[in-house]
């Protein structure tokens, strides 16, 4: 199943499965901190860890970078991300942004050259790669 299908199957079952069922399955994953679209998941007293993010537009230029979070759960754009290798966890640098153009080029996964545009830029959230 994709993961732009599963959001939605996750949201309907999140309403009818019990406390217990969630705990069982939250043991079973290894009680992970974020989702697979990098939202954060509360701790089970319902504190979340913030962290500083960037989009694709604010970044820096030229540096590592780690995609962290995807904006935007609608399943078209959930699609795009996973044809482009853009989904959370995947390395990605910006190497030029066009404001004319309304566009951002980066580099991803096998240094391959991708521009996507800056609606979509600004749905990216990322962070420096420390790897």
């Amino acid at each position: 199943m994709s993961w732009a299908d599963v959001h939605d199957e996750a949201e309907q079952l999140e309403h009818v499965v019990s406390e217990r069922l969630i705990e069982r399955i939250d043991d079973m994953l290894g009680r992970p901190t974020h989702d697979p679209h990098g939202d954060p998941i509360p701790s089970p007293d319902g504190a979340i860890t913030p962290r500083d993010l960037e989009n694709l537009l604010t970044c820096p230029i030229g540096e590592p970078l780690r995609v962290t979070r995807i904006a935007d759960q609608d399943p078209a754009f959930l699609r795009f991300i996973e044809n482009n290798d853009l989904k959370p966890g995947q390395r990605v640098e910006v190497e030029t942004r066009d404001a004319a153009a309304d566009s951002v080029r980066l580099r991803g996964k096998d240094r391959r050259a991708i521009t996507i545009g800056t609606r979509a830029a600004s749905k990216l959230l990322v962070e420096k790669d420390r790897s």
